[in-house]
């Protein structure tokens, strides 16, 4: 799981690059994701797919958050 979380969060660096982080970047697309399916949702408008990837990258939002934890902790010298 933590390979695929690193690579959700590299895609995701790709497509908000202007995102500090991985986590930052889902965060980032998840709000745009939600107020999508709520407009969608208000038009009558299908938006399950939208729904399938807002949950999708919510799963990975917490062991993607781990990992950042511990590449700033290495940095720092606090995790050896």
């Amino acid at each position: 799981m933590e390979m695929l979380a690193r690579i959700v969060g590299s895609i995701m660096m790709d497509v908000i690059p202007e995102a500090d982080n991985a986590y930052e970047a889902i965060d980032r697309y998840c709000a745009i994701l939600y107020k999508r399916i709520k407009l969608k949702d208000n038009a009558g408008i299908d938006y399950e797919r939208d729904l399938e990837l807002f949950l999708f990258l919510n799963g990975y939002k917490s062991k993607i958050a781990e990992i950042i934890h511990k590449q700033t902790m290495a940095q720092r010298g606090g995790l050896k």
